[in-house]
């Protein structure tokens, strides 16, 4: 009985063992063959007044040339459009079509109504997949939102930090690291067809987060209002004057 007891645990000791090693081989054998991005955004706010411009510069360190080519990963920058901020879809088209920027406006834009009456939506910019082997400057335009008058004269309006997302065809394994898992289009091109895509950890400068958007300001309002009767009542009289002299 004692025997065949150790026997027994001869043979669970065995197979623990082979278990830990297998999986052990597994770990080591992922990290040998998955890449590792580390990557830097700097962003930054050009222009002033309601039109501006959003421009980045991304650039990736130690990336692997054959490994990055041979793994047909695609790299999308995300980005949460807020209700106070529009991207103009026509102005996106052209950008587009002159392959200035491969976009996507994941949401329906309405350019015309104010802040308060805006809708969130998500921009995709898909990004070359060569270029993003050493550096890539992106420039997206972006228009502020009409707001409500209020005390001061300036509305503020906050930009949402950019997510950079990589989509790998065969597994999203092949990249390092435990990252947390987004679904959005594989492409600009089939808006319809989404996938599971890592977003990445990377660093990032990205400066002025909070706009200033010039809006009425309420303080004046008592004076607007007294100089606007004003001119009124001289224009009535002056118009009055001009009938009564003929």
């Amino acid at each position: 009985m004692i025997q065949i007891m150790n026997l027994l645990y001869f043979q669970q000791l065995v197979f623990r063992t082979i278990f830990i090693f297998a999986c052990y081989m597994d770990i080591v054998s992922a990290n040998e063959e998955c890449i590792p991005l580390n990557v830097l955004i700097i962003q930054k706010v050009e222009n002033l007044g309601f039109h501006r411009d959003l421009n980045w510069f991304i650039e990736t360190r130690d990336l692997n040339p054959d490994k990055w080519l041979n793994s047909s990963c695609n790299v999308t920058l995300k980005i949460d459009v807020g209700k106070g901020v529009f991207v103009n879809p026509d102005q996106a088209d052209d950008l587009k079509r002159l392959g200035k920027l491969d976009i996507l406006i994941n949401g329906t834009v309405d350019v015309e109504v104010p802040a308060h009456e805006g809708k969130s939506y998500s921009v995709y910019i898909y990004l070359n997949r060569t270029e993003f082997l050493r550096s890539i400057n992106v420039k997206l335009p972006i228009h502020l939102r009409y707001q409500r008058s209020l005390l001061g004269g300036h509305g503020h309006v906050t930009l949402s930090k950019p997510q950079l997302l990589v989509h790998c065809p065969g597994s999203n394994k092949i990249i390092c690291g435990k990252n947390t898992k987004i679904m959005a289009p594989v492409s600009s091109e089939e808006p319809n067809n989404i996938k599971v895509w890592k977003n990445v950890y990377y660093q990032g400068e990205l400066g002025v987060m909070e706009l200033e958007v010039p809006i009425g300001n309420l303080n004046d309002y008592s004076y607007v209002s007294v100089i606007t009767c004003i001119l009124g009542c001289a224009g009535c009289i002056y118009i009055i004057s001009l009938m009564s002299a003929k």
